[in-house]
This record gives C-alpha cells, structure tokens and sequence, in this order.
C-alpha cells in the first residue's frame, strides 16, 4: 500500500509517499501513534494521481493519505 502525508498541496503531498504493509500497526509506526488513534476513512477517487483514496485521522486530525483500504489486524 502506498501512504503519503498530509501537506499544503498535492504536489508536496506526492514528494512523501513510501511503500508499507497496509495494516494500522505499519501505520501507526511510520505516524507515531498509538493504533488506538488512528482511524482510516474512504475519501474516494482522485482522478489526479488515480488513486482509491482513504483518509487517515489521527484523533480526528488528517495526517495522510494511502491507496487503500487498511487491514485492522496488527
């Protein structure tokens, strides 16, 4: 699964993306959060990069974006 950051625009946005394994333990690694806080989101398709965005909220807050869905298993 590919994640990126959330940033001012979509063009510093897509300079952050690195490949993990879409499961909210990877996540909550490469955030440094507690998997407790996190929450991933469908946000829909964005034509731009052709992704199948879901949101990722870290106690609500956006902090980034992934290609896809995220397994809750650790």
């Amino acid at each position: 699964m590919l994640y990126r950051e959330h940033r001012g625009s979509l063009e510093d946005s897509m300079k952050t993306i690195f490949s993990i394994k879409s499961t909210k333990k990877d996540l909550s690694q490469i955030i440094g959060c507690n998997i407790e806080d996190i929450e991933v989101k469908e946000y829909g398709y964005d034509d731009r990069i052709g992704w199948n965005t879901f949101i990722v909220l870290v106690k609500g807050i956006p902090v980034g974006f992934t290609d896809g869905d995220v397994n809750e298993e650790n």
